[in-house]
């Protein structure tokens, strides 16, 4: 057993009502029924699900004390907030309240990220000291905050606030404003590893890592594609004018988490980022027993056991103080 406290940086949990909050003045957006739960769609598109008893909180605590998962680190994972348009400052507020909620019937057991109104500094400040008052662990935004890629101008200084508060930013993938139409779950499975491979090249070639070089970002998955194509990115690297180094420079100050339990994609992302980049994340509750099969994926590898300490715990909790 690891001699840390196992902590889940990846879980999920959605206050109640809160898609609804997101999505009610875009009728592009349906909640509907599936055997599961619910489906979010986006024009046709299968975006996320709501999986059904997913704010349950007591066989959530009963899942992670069966897989040994002492902390879970909550977020709303693929969930916009841009997706509100003109209404992200009192949607972030009604997440991040319902959010807290949860962290304070059992704050031993959970902490979460905040969502703010990233484009908008002034309520964008405001919202983050607040949400830091209730117990925010840190933020957690998605590939796109709206129809805004990560580079965007528009997001700068949701950037350089973020690196000069040196604070945790988990970093989720979506469905981005011009993905395809009537994709019954495909693009989830296959785009969505890509979309973190694109947003975290883009900031690394737009400048935006240069600039800000104190944030602390969690890519999830793994990193996506990433770390089967860095030495790609860092081919051509020469061509942005405001990335002085090779991309693979600015990602490897990055952390990684272990949403996996496919070994040879565990193996890569260690060779590639390097364990004490890895930090321990599940997926839950989107993939069922994720938790403990995640644990065990992890410590089937033959790893030093100083190094799987870090990546279940060690090193988050150092991000999270």
């Amino acid at each position: 057993m690891p001699s840390t406290q196992i902590i889940d940086v990846h879980a999920h949990i959605y206050p109640e009502g809160c898609f609804t909050e997101i999505i009610k003045d875009r009728p592009e957006f349906k909640l509907v029924d599936n055997p599961r739960g619910q489906s979010l769609l986006y024009r046709g598109s299968h975006v996320m699900s709501l999986p059904q008893n997913q704010a349950d909180l007591k066989s959530r605590l009963a899942s992670m004390d069966a897989a040994g998962i002492g902390m879970a680190v909550l977020s709303v994972g693929a969930l916009n907030i841009g997706w509100a348009g003109a209404r992200d400052v009192a949607a972030a507020r009604y997440v991040n309240d319902g959010l807290a909620a949860v962290c304070r019937q059992h704050s031993d057991r959970f902490r979460f990220v905040a969502v703010l109104p990233c484009a908008n500094h002034p309520a964008m400040i405001e919202e983050l000291e607040r949400a830091l008052g209730m117990g925010a662990a840190g933020v957690g935004i998605a590939t796109t905050i709206g129809d805004l890629q990560l580079h965007a101008l528009e997001l700068r200084d949701f950037w350089r606030e973020m690196s000069r508060r040196k604070l945790l930013v988990l970093v989720h993938p979506t469905y981005p404003c011009d993905g395809p139409q009537n994709d019954s779950g495909t693009f989830l499975s296959v785009g969505y590893p890509g979309e973190t491979a694109m947003a975290a090249t883009q900031l690394a070639l737009s400048g935006v890592l240069e600039e800000s070089p104190d944030v602390k970002i969690v890519w999830s998955h793994l990193g996506g594609g990433l770390p089967m194509i860095l030495d790609r990115i860092d081919r051509g690297y020469q061509r942005f004018s405001k990335c002085p180094n090779p991309p693979s420079y600015y990602l490897r100050r990055c952390y990684f988490d272990t949403a996996s339990t496919h070994g040879p994609a565990l193996e890569c992302a260690r060779a590639t980022w390097g364990a004490n980049t890895l930090v321990f994340g599940t997926d839950v509750p989107h993939v069922p027993n994720t938790e403990k099969e995640t644990v065990a994926t992890l410590k089937a590898r033959a790893w030093p056991e100083a190094e799987l300490d870090s990546i279940f715990g060690a090193t988050i909790k150092e991000l999270l103080a």
